[in-house]
C-alpha cells in the first residue's frame, strides 16, 4: 500500500459512498465512528478487544484493524468479528499504523485505541456524543482505566501504573493532548492538522495534538468516556515503556526545534527525589497497608531516575560513549 504523505491533510470532507450507513435515531442519522486499532501481534488481547466493540450500544461503527507486520494469527482474529476488517502497514510504528486506518476510514468521526484496551460497552456512543457537544471543533480525551491482572493481589508496578500511568486528564490540563488509546477527533480535525508523523515510536500523540490545537481544535478530557488498559507487571515492562517514551520526547525535540525544549527544563529537577509525590503517596488510602505504598514509592524513584538517565544519555550521546568506552 502507498504510504501518504505525513504531514498532509486527508483532502476529502465526506463519508465515501461506500460506507454503510447507520440506523435512523429520533434526531436523524447519527455519524458514522470508524474506530482505528493498531496492532502488534498481541493476538488474544486483541480478541477481547473486538469482543468489547461487538457489545457496543452505539449503531453506526466501522472497526478497522491496522496489523503492523505481526507474526500472530491476527487476520484470524479479526475474521471472527462482524463489525472489524483488517488493513495492513508494513512500515514499522503505531503511528503509521494509525495513518494506514485513517486512509481506510469511512467514518466522519474517527476514535482511537489500542488492541490491548477494553472499552466499556458505551465507549463509542459516549464518545460520540460528547464530540458533538462540541459543534465540530474538539478532540476527546477520554479516562484510561489501569487494572491489574489479579486485583485483589497487585504487585508495586500494578499498583504504581495504576495511579499515575496513563493520566489522561493531566495530559490535556498539562500538555492539551489525548494518548490515542481513547482518543475521538471528527474527520475534520486531521483534514486541517493533517495525519500522525509516522517516523516517531512515542509521542505522536502529543504532537498531533499540538497540531490540532492550533488549528483550531480544543482537546477535552472525558471522564465517563472510558476504557480499561492493563498495567504493566514488572520492572523491565516500565523500563522499556520509559525508554520509548522519553526516546520519542528526544525525537520529537530534534524534528521539531525548540517547541519541545520544554521536556529537557525539568531534568535538574527530576534528579532531585519527588519528596512531595512520595509524601503525598505516603499519606493516601491506597495501596491500603504502608509496605505496599513504601514500594509504590520505590517504583516512582525507579521511574524518575530510569527518565533522568536516559535524558541524559540521549542528550550527551558522544559523553556516554566515552563513559562506556572507558569502562
Amino acid at each position: 500500500m502507498a504510504h501518504l504523505p505525513q504531514t498532509d491533510p486527508l483532502h476529502f470532507t465526506g463519508a465515501r459512498a461506500d460506507a454503510p450507513t447507520p440506523p435512523d435515531t429520533p434526531n436523524g442519522p447519527p455519524p458514522l465512528v470508524s474506530v482505528i486499532v493498531p496492532v502488534w501481534n498481541d493476538a488474544e488481547r486483541l480478541d477481547e478487544c473486538l469482543r468489547a466493540l461487538d457489545a457496543q450500544t452505539y449503531p453506526g461503527i466501522e472497526v478497522i484493524v491496522v496489523d503492523n507486520g505481526s507474526t500472530e494469527p491476527v487476520g484470524q482474529v479479526v475474521a471472527r468479528h462482524s463489525r472489524a476488517r483488517l488493513v495492513r502497514e508494513a512500515r514499522p510504528g503505531s503511528y503509521a499504523a494509525r495513518n494506514a486506518g485513517l486512509a481506510h476510514a469511512r467514518g466522519e468521526v474517527f476514535a482511537f485505541t489500542d488492541a490491548d484496551c477494553i472499552p466499556g460497552p458505551d465507549w463509542v456512543e459516549k464518545g460520540a456524543a460528547r464530540l458533538g457537544r462540541g459543534g465540530g471543533r474538539s478532540v476527546v480525551a477520554g479516562r484510561i482505566e489501569v487494572f491489574p491482572s489479579a486485583p485483589l493481589r497487585p504487585n508495586a508496578v500494578e499498583q504504581y501504573e495504576a495511579h499515575f500511568a496513563l493520566a489522561q486528564g493531566e495530559f490535556v490540563r498539562r500538555y492539551k493532548f489525548g494518548a490515542t488509546a481513547n482518543l475521538f477527533a471528527p474527520r475534520e480535525a486531521f483534514d486541517r492538522a493533517g495525519l500522525f508523523l509516522a517516523e516517531l515510536k512515542s509521542g505522536g500523540d502529543l504532537e498531533w495534538g499540538r497540531r490540532a490545537a492550533a488549528s483550531g481544535f480544543v482537546v477535552e478530557y472525558a471522564e465517563e468516556v472510558c476504557v480499561r488498559h492493563p498495567a504493566r507487571s514488572s520492572l523491565s515492562q516500565l523500563y522499556s515503556k520509559i525508554v520509548r517514551v522519553t526516546g520519542g520526547l528526544h525525537d520529537l525535540k530534534r524534528m521539531k526545534g525548540r517547541a519541545y525544549v520544554e521536556f529537557d527544563r525539568r531534568l535538574l529537577a527530576e534528579l532531585l527525589p519527588p519528596v512531595r509525590a512520595i509524601a503525598r503517596t505516603l499519606r493516601a488510602p491506597s495501596p491500603r497497608r504502608k509496605r505496599d505504598r513504601f514500594k509504590v514509592c520505590a517504583v516512582m524513584l525507579f521511574v524518575r531516575y530510569v527518565g533522568a538517565f536516559e535524558k541524559l544519555r540521549l542528550a550527551f550521546p558522544k559523553l556516554w560513549k566515552r563513559h562506556t568506552t572507558a569502562r
